[in-house]
């Protein structure tokens, strides 16, 4: 029998052998458990207390010899709201102690930083962070690449992050090139806060500028992003921007 959900729930997968094996028994003695989880007896006390304390085992004495045996299952749902409360607590002290860690992070930040994020997952935490950073009426401006736009999953994505800027009133400023107008006016056409115009010229990146953030997006194989916290770096991009949107249709 397996049940992959005991360990969703924090249980080692020792812990797993020796509970299933004992769940089956019903009663048993440190011998027993060895022969039926195949874990070494050496190990098995250990294993034994440490379910215990989670509420699944009961150890008794019968005859001086330790007995082991398994609480009712719906001890598990118990285990379940005590890790809920202790997660509670943990969040609880989180939310007290933000406000120290923040005092810390910033002031240790360096005037200008450049990291490198890679993936979806770190492209959504970084415009999680832009759109958190920016307030409504203020402006994100985009210079498009070309490579990847015709990949669903990352257009979806790039449709998700403009939709959640325009729900919190940021509006935006996207340069493309003109032979994405077709699929850049079918993704972004219907935004009231969002300006686009197309360009001849051909990015091989994508380009966002936005206070003094300027991320630049590769398209490849993998995607990956520099992110450059920097307001000289944002000034000279927003001058490049400033330029192609000129010269743009």
């Amino acid at each position: 029998m397996k049940l992959p959900i005991l360990k969703e729930l924090g249980l080692t997968d020792s812990e797993i052998k020796v509970y299933l094996a004992l769940l089956n028994q019903g009663d048993a003695t440190r011998g027993d458990i060895v022969t039926k989880s195949q874990i070494a007896g050496s190990k098995v006390y250990e294993i034994l207390e440490k379910l215990q304390n989670k509420g699944l085992v009961a150890i008794y004495n019968r005859n001086n010899v330790k007995h082991f045996k398994p609480t009712h299952p719906k001890q598990i749902l118990a285990y379940v709201e005590e890790k809920k409360r202790h997660l509670a607590d943990v969040e609880s002290q989180v939310k007290a102690a933000l406000p120290l860690l923040l005092d810390s992070y910033n002031s240790s930040k360096a005037e200008q930083e450049v990291e490198l994020l890679l993936g979806l997952k770190g492209l959504d935490i970084m415009f999680r962070e832009q759109i958190d950073i920016l307030n409504k009426g203020d402006v994100c401006y985009v210079i498009g690449g070309t490579k990847g736009t015709d990949e669903p999953e990352v257009i979806a994505f790039f449709q998700k992050i403009h939709a959640m800027r325009e729900a919190k009133g940021i509006k935006t400023k996207m340069l493309y090139n003109i032979r994405q107008k077709e699929m850049v006016s079918q993704s972004y056409g219907g935004y009231k806060g969002t300006a686009v115009r197309f360009i001849q010229h051909i990015s091989p990146v994508a380009i966002n500028i936005y206070n003094d953030r300027t991320v630049i997006i590769i398209f490849g194989k993998h995607i990956s992003a520099v992110h450059i916290k920097s307001e000289e770096v944002s000034k000279s991009f927003m001058e490049y921007f400033n330029l192609l949107w000129i010269s743009s249709k």
